[in-house]
């Protein structure tokens, strides 16, 4: 159905381009959840993500590192401090490496009266002169239902007692 279609778009919040993108999947939120706090683990689920570690802790606030391969010759290293409020938001900041501003959400809704989630993933990206906000965007929008649709068919067919 088109309920189960990631929906994607690029919307401004104060001032800056974020390219948003939702889709529902069929399985409790502490499941997404685990999924998605699995880091090292992320670079089998998408594709565009060739490393994803976390290297540190400063309280709260873990510092994961990620390169980004988004296709053709071009990578993206960089860390960003993340934190997590367990089971429905992890948030995320750039703190060094590529660009000149990284952040983003996911965040996790559980839909009423069933065992469906609702996942919300939101990013800004700013490259600066080279990259600039609007150019990324309409890149990120692009793969960003590759990206929904991987999580969702991970998340789902681990529910069904099929590991992989």
């Amino acid at each position: 159905t088109a309920a189960d279609k990631p929906h994607v778009l690029i919307e401004k919040r104060g001032g800056l381009t974020y390219v948003v993108g939702s889709v529902l999947i069929n399985a409790p939120r502490e499941k997404v959840w685990e999924t998605l706090v699995d880091y090292d683990k992320s670079p089998e689920i998408f594709t565009n993500l060739s490393l994803c570690r976390v290297i540190g802790t400063e309280g709260e606030v873990k510092l994961v590192r990620q390169l980004v391969k988004p296709g053709g010759p071009i990578k993206f290293d960089y860390v960003v401090n993340l934190t997590e409020t367990r089971p429905s938001l992890i948030k995320w900041k750039r703190r060094s490496g590529s660009f000149r501003e990284v952040m983003g959400t996911w965040e996790l809704e559980p839909v009423a009266k069933t065992s469906s989630t609702s996942v919300v993933y939101s990013i800004h990206l700013d490259g600066g002169l080279v990259l600039p906000p609007w150019l990324l965007a309409s890149q990120v929008k692009g793969y960003l239902p590759t990206v929904l649709n991987a999580l969702k068919s991970r998340v789902e067919s681990s529910q069904q007692g099929r590991k992989s």
